[in-house]
């Protein structure tokens, strides 16, 4: 099936069980859905050294870094059978995702109404923690 004229990534996030991405930054918001996410990087050491360097350390990544087309097909494999959510996943969505969860639209309108800081609302709230 050929998707990639189709306008909503939003969609296909929730229509697909994992995730295959290289650099780009869409793993942000698949993360919400925790999902398995690998990233094929084939170039990495080009891109690493070459081009630019990243924003977040690899080991950091809510995933795995493949480089061959080989390591991508068995980790598809193993993945797709024996995906579990770490502590690395669990870790990178506590820093980048914390806003995400339950009631998050009345905690921001709350918080334009109220005034306050949104990342305190929402972190102490143990829905969205006990979710992360």
């Amino acid at each position: 099936m050929d998707v990639s004229n189709y306008d909503d990534i939003n969609d296909l996030y929730v229509i697909s069980d994992m995730l295959i991405t290289d650099y780009s930054s869409v793993f942000f918001d698949y993360a919400n859905l925790k999902k398995p996410i690998l990233f094929y990087m084939y170039d990495l050491e080009f891109y690493k050294n070459k081009l630019r360097d990243f924003y977040i350390e690899l080991e950091n990544l809510p995933g795995n870094v493949v480089q061959t087309e080989q390591e991508l097909v068995r980790k598809i494999h193993r993945v797709s059978k024996h995906f579990f959510i770490d502590e690395r996943y669990t870790a990178f969505n506590r820093r980048f995702n914390y806003l995400d969860g339950p009631n998050t639209s009345e905690k921001v309108l709350s918080v334009i109404i109220n005034g306050g800081d949104l990342a305190d609302r929402c972190s102490g709230n143990s829905s969205i923690t006990d979710v992360i």
